[in-house]
């Protein structure tokens, strides 16, 4: 697998500055057109929809547009992320799974059948981006129903894209089709560097559209509500834009790589990542493109899980083994990957107790690095170890039930890009 060039992570410039960007590499140079994806920021879309306007494919229909109805499963529909297809509609549940289309005319509807139950932490949130202007939240109902997604456009080439906020445990959604009033057309390119992110719910974006500075060490933080959680704001997301990759975020909260945060072992981390829905029997189908880059950000679950418990202590050996496994599995589906080994901002990994005066540790992040410098000595050069800072929540705030703020993700992405670039080289 060839590696595309990996650019200098972005940083928002004014209007005529997108041409030039700087590379690095990682074997194969990306064209500025296919670096023009998801992860540009809305002005670079607006620059993008103008200059399709004038290439000779844009020619507008003979007739006044009609509506259209287009099934889930036409090619001409980009679903970038984990789904998978039934009959003519696509399911997915993941945060950040998008859906992008290009159409001619000043309409745009989509049919969605979705399973969140409702209430403050079931229901399913997406952004609705038009043209790449500023993010509309649209709160879905439960079960099948008709959403307006652009209306009384100028009559015209429109790009739209939807990006589903929340994650599998606020509810699974079935895309059923689209209804365009004009035609469709083919979507933009897509981009040329892949990048996965697994990981729990700091993965996910649980609540980052809240940030609190805690008034004290012991103060309740406010419990999650699906309409605060936003993938796009995540360390995850920004890191991909930064570097101007595609992103699709495989991630599930309280779920761990041995143990889950309620210390039960069902859907684990390296389980989930079989799967195109978590839940569903469906399995995720790797034998397609493979990412170039897959950010692993698992553990602090099992760290965090047993509290009041004689499990209180993560067990090494089983986190070690689990790990192990799933680097070995990763390394099978996708042999030329660059792996990324992380975790936190929530912990590095450092948990003791003490009982009759006698304190035990142990160090989850040290393990990290142990398994990392493993498969190197094995002579696999493409597993790397990030270390990541802990969230200074007294500077950054936090977000729901202690979560990283976005300002923390910020920084996060910020770290993390500048070691993708500075270490992923060839």
């Amino acid at each position: 697998m060839k590696h595309p060039t990996l650019p200098r992570a972005r940083h928002p410039k004014p209007r005529g500055h997108s041409r030039g960007l700087p590379t690095l590499g990682l074997g194969l140079a990306m064209s500025m057109t296919a670096c023009r994806s998801s992860s540009q920021t809305p002005n670079d879309n607006a620059a993008h929809l103008v200059s399709s306007e004038s290439a000779p494919f844009v020619q507008a229909p003979a007739q006044m547009p009609s509506w259209l109805g287009i099934p889930a499963s036409d090619s001409r529909v980009q679903v970038i992320g984990r789904a998978y297809r039934s009959g003519t509609r696509v399911v997915f549940s993941h945060p950040g799974v998008t859906i992008r289309v290009r159409f001619w005319g000043d309409a745009l509807r989509i049919r969605l059948d979705d399973a969140g139950l409702g209430g403050d932490t079931k229901t399913n949130y997406f952004d609705v981006i038009v043209d790449g202007g500023t993010p509309q939240k649209l709160e879905v109902k439960s079960g099948p129903a008709t959403y307006p997604l652009a209306t009384g456009l100028p009559l015209g080439l429109h790009t739209v894209e939807v990006i589903k906020r929340t994650e599998t445990s606020v509810g699974a959604t079935t895309f059923e089709a689209l209804d365009v009033h004009g035609e469709l057309r083919e979507p933009p390119p897509r981009a040329a560097l892949r990048m996965e992110f697994v990981g729990d719910s700091i993965t996910c974006g649980y609540g980052t559209d809240v940030s609190i500075i805690p008034p004290s060490p012991s103060w309740r933080a406010p419990t999650f509500t699906s309409k605060n959680e936003n993938p796009t704001r995540t360390y995850a997301w920004l890191t991909a834009r930064q570097l101007g990759a595609e992103a699709s975020l495989i991630c599930h909260s309280g779920h761990g790589v041995y143990r889950n945060l309620d210390l039960s072992t069902a859907g684990l981390v390296p389980a989930l990542y079989e799967l195109a829905v978590p839940g569903h029997s469906a399995p995720w189908d790797s034998s397609g493109e493979s990412p170039h880059v897959i950010v692993i950000n698992a553990g602090s679950n099992d760290t965090l899980a047993g509290h009041g418990t004689d499990v209180f202590l993560p067990d090494e050996a089983a986190f070690k083994s689990a790990y192990r496994t799933f680097l070995t599995r990763l390394r099978t589906l996708h042999p030329q990957a660059h792996l990324v080994c992380t975790l936190g901002s929530m912990t590095d990994g450092y948990k003791q107790h003490e009982q009759g005066g006698q304190v035990t540790s142990v160090h989850v992040g040290d393990w990290l690095t142990e398994l990392v410098a493993e498969r190197n000595q094995q002579g696999d050069a493409r597993v790397h170890r990030h270390v990541m800072a802990v969230q200074n929540p007294s500077v950054d705030g936090v977000a729901e039930d202690w979560h990283p703020s976005a300002g923390t993700h910020a920084k996060m992405a910020e770290a993390l890009s500048r070691f993708i670039q500075d270490v992923i080289r060839q």
